[in-house]
């Protein structure tokens, strides 16, 4: 379990959760070096377990795009493979890599908190951007930006967990997270949560669909699971494109409406959202989880790139510090394959 719900002030001092998430998506500086250094494992771990599971053929099957051929130059790479796609799609795809090392429970971390589910979205909307970014001259979103998200999404869960949330909390903290990463102001952010609340497939909770002792339920999870990333990226995109950056007063019926589906109970201001989720993860990590993280990710770079390719990914992330300031897109480059996917 989740920590306990760090509760909100906002503002307008109304008591809307839905206006709590999307001020602390859009607004909160992350400046806490603990919470950056655990967000680097948990991406670490992510990325070396999604290149464990495209080996599985039964995972690398249904990497790529929704219809056969249909390619995006200049979109989003998935992790480990060739592919450019929307990043809609492109979360979808990575989502499944990392759910599926998520479920097998090799990659610790990642089985506390949204870490795995966040990355998968997280880096195809970052990589998206830098790219275009780059093509109009700006500056590309950096792995730092990523990393403080992914922090943001983890602590969003954690309070929705908390909270009694009526819905998978994971879902709701990535369509929050990734408005904010694609720019969007409160109203757009809170359009996007009410898009996410009121989509039946939302409702749907992948954990209690299936039995768990069946070897095809995993997979039904792990496939909910990313499809739900590839929503909230939609959801996303969606509110972007509605315009308006402020709350009218007609919005209002949309943030009670969306209150109400949030959270199983009235929600009350009170504190900050933080880092404390994140700090919670840091805190259960033992002393030896980093060495033995490096020596994971290291064997599961040297089994699915080139030689010479790993070597340089290894010494890429040899210092994890310095990724930080590293362009996002430089760092999907570098994890580009030249097979078929």
């Amino acid at each position: 379990m989740l920590s306990p719900a760090l509760e909100v002030e906002h503002p307008t001092n109304t008591a809307s959760l839905a206006v709590a998430l999307a001020d602390y998506a859009a607004g909160f500086a992350i400046d806490d070096g603990a919470a950056l250094r655990m967000a680097r494992h948990c991406l670490i771990e992510a990325l070396g377990g999604g290149f464990e599971a495209l080996r599985e053929p039964e995972c690398a099957a249904l990497i790529g795009p929704l219809v056969p051929g249909s390619m995006m130059p200049g979109g989003a790479r998935v992790p480990g493979t060739s592919l450019e796609l929307d990043p809609a799609q492109a979360a979808f795809c990575a989502g499944l890599m990392l759910c599926r090392s998520a479920s097998r429970g090799q990659w610790l971390t990642l089985r506390g908190g949204g870490a795995v589910e966040a990355f998968g979205a997280l880096l195809a909307v970052a990589d998206y951007r830098g790219r275009k970014a780059i093509m109009e001259g700006k500056s590309p979103p950096k792995v730092r930006d990523v990393l403080a998200a992914m922090i943001k999404a983890v602590e969003i869960e954690g309070v929705l967990a908390a909270e009694g949330a009526m819905l998978r909390p994971a879902r709701i903290a990535i369509t929050a997270v990734v408005t904010a990463q694609l720019g969007g102001a409160l109203r757009q952010i809170v359009t996007a949560l009410s898009y996410a609340c009121t989509d039946g497939g939302m409702r749907i909770e992948a954990d209690e669909q299936y039995d768990s002792g069946r070897r095809d339920s995993d997979w039904a999870k792990d496939w909910a699971k990313a499809d739900a990333i590839s929503r909230a990226v939609r959801y996303a995109c969606q509110a972007m494109a509605a315009g308006s950056t402020y709350l009218t007063p007609p919005d209002r019926e949309s943030v009670d409406l969306t209150d109400k589906h949030l959270c199983a109970k009235p929600w009350a201001p009170r504190k900050s959202f933080g880092t404390a989720v994140i700090g919670q993860l840091a805190a259960a990590r033992r002393p030896q989880g980093v060495a033995e993280l490096t020596m994971r990710f290291q064997a599961a770079v040297d089994r699915h790139f080139p030689a010479r390719q790993a070597e340089r990914i290894k010494t890429l992330f040899a210092a994890p510090e310095r990724l930080d300031d590293l362009p996002v897109s430089e760092l999907l480059a570098a994890l580009v394959t030249n097979g078929a996917r």
